[in-house]
């Protein structure tokens, strides 16, 4: 066996792998190298494995580390049955056995750590959820890591998901502790390259700046919209009272019109049958004549009791009979009718 060889063994028998033994892989985004992990010396990275998708580094005697990520979903999901849907889905497809399940806090600190210097990050939240299973049709041991990430994204919660996972043939691994030693290593060596975290935030500035104009620029097109129903109201209301006051000016000028117009039928009247109209300017109690005289007078007590003459030295209260008393009438002032 060559020491490539026993490096990887003694990893998955042992655990005992030296500092200096591991080579740093580079990880790309977009042709840009945005990251680096460490696995062990030897292994060949990046590699493609026509039925094993997520594997991302091959070892001798079929050792395979594992990454993936299942992109963006939108909104919270719930980490727990998120997990669950993923190891139904594993049991579906395969006749995997999981032998084993488990939180990974240590990989969450790690994970909360290494992304706290990306902006876009900024609030999320961090769950771990690992599980060993076998296959027994490939005679295959592995542990495996669910890394699922809840980003407040400007308003716009999403979901991310990563998978991690070390697999080996059973045969070869003697305490799955080991390999999850190993695999928390894995997974905690992932960190960011300075310049590309330096090209992330700088992009992430500029879209929450033209986010914030966006967002400005709607405020301000609402609050112009608003202000003018507002003004178109107002101006509707100021219409309508202008109207209604033209409509009460209107009225008003007709109810004088038809008041004139009522005195002076009632002028014409009088004057056609010859009466007239008087008022008792103590009492306020009108009263109709036939004929015109120049002094009228009545009994406040009984209206049917009057006295008419045209002697302004007449006096009906002198000698008058006990209970009879006159209060002398003038003449109704037609602009009152």
């Amino acid at each position: 066996m060559t020491c490539r060889y026993c490096l990887i063994a003694c990893l998955l028998l042992t655990g005992s792998v030296q500092a200096g033994q591991y080579s740093s892989i580079p990880l790309t985004d977009n042709g840009s190298v945005s990251a680096y992990i460490d696995v062990p010396a030897g292994m060949r990275c990046p590699v493609s494995i026509p039925d094993t998708p997520t594997a991302f580094c091959q070892g001798p005697q079929g050792v395979v580390y594992h990454m993936t990520s299942s992109g963006v979903q939108q909104g919270y999901l719930d980490p727990q049955q998120l997990y669950e849907n993923l190891i139904q889905q594993a049991r579906t497809t395969s006749r995997i056995e999981v032998v084993n399940q488990y939180r990974l806090p240590e990989v969450s600190n790690a994970r909360l750590q290494r992304d706290a210097p990306l902006l876009y990050l900024r609030g999320e939240q961090v769950y771990t959820y690992a599980f060993e299973i076998t296959d027994p049709e490939k005679n295959e041991t592995s542990v495996s890591a669910i890394v699922i990430l809840h980003v407040p994204n400007n308003r716009a919660p999403i979901t991310l998901v990563d998978g991690y996972a070390i697999s080996a043939p059973s045969g070869l691994v003697q305490d799955p502790g080991v390999m999850r030693q190993e695999l928390i290593r894995f997974i905690n060596s992932y960190r960011y390259d300075p310049q590309w975290v330096q090209y992330a935030n700088n992009a992430t500035v500029n879209f929450e700046g033209d986010l914030s104009a966006r967002e400005n620029a709607f405020y301000t097109t609402q609050q112009q919209i608003h202000q003018n129903n507002m003004d178109a109201l107002d101006r509707s209301h100021q219409s309508f009272m202008e109207r209604s006051a033209a409509s009460d000016r209107s009225h008003q000028s007709y109810m004088d019109r038809s008041a004139a117009s009522d005195r002076m039928q009632s002028q014409t009247i009088d004057s056609i049958h010859d009466r007239q109209q008087l008022i008792n300017p103590n009492t306020g109690e009108r009263y109709e004549a036939d004929g015109y005289y120049d002094y009228n007078y009545v009994n406040p007590n009984d209206p049917s009791m009057s006295v008419r003459s045209n002697d302004p030295l007449y006096d009906p209260n002198i000698n008058n009979e006990q209970g009879e008393y006159y209060e002398q009438l003038e003449t109704y002032p037609q602009s009152s009718w």
